[in-house]
């Protein structure tokens, strides 16, 4: 099997974007994982949605034509930061139902 040049960047460029977002996640102190239960958690950690939203804002990029290591680092950044002082503004926490 012949792996091409071009996927090993864009493999290389998504783990260097998810690292980056991980790395400054832990510098600006978010969680690594959500309270518990997980399941109900809208906990904003490092693991989900911060690596997600690196994934998919470098997928948008890539696709738009911005390719490199360097857009990659630049998206990790932005990601661990959007996803600690904006995300709760752009998606509000779901309303809470109380049972009776």
């Amino acid at each position: 099997m012949i792996i091409h040049a071009n996927v090993l960047l864009t493999i290389s460029s998504y783990i260097l974007a998810v690292a980056s977002a991980m790395i400054l996640g832990l510098v600006l102190r978010l969680p690594i994982l959500p309270e518990k239960p997980m399941r109900y958690s809208w906990t904003v950690s490092i693991i989900f949605p911060t690596s997600v939203l690196a994934v998919g804002f470098t997928a948008v990029l890539f696709k738009l034509g911005y390719n490199g290591l360097l857009v990659a680092v630049l998206v990790g950044v932005f990601t661990a930061i959007f996803a600690k002082y904006f995300l709760e503004r752009v998606l509000p926490r779901p309303q809470m139902e109380e049972s009776s």
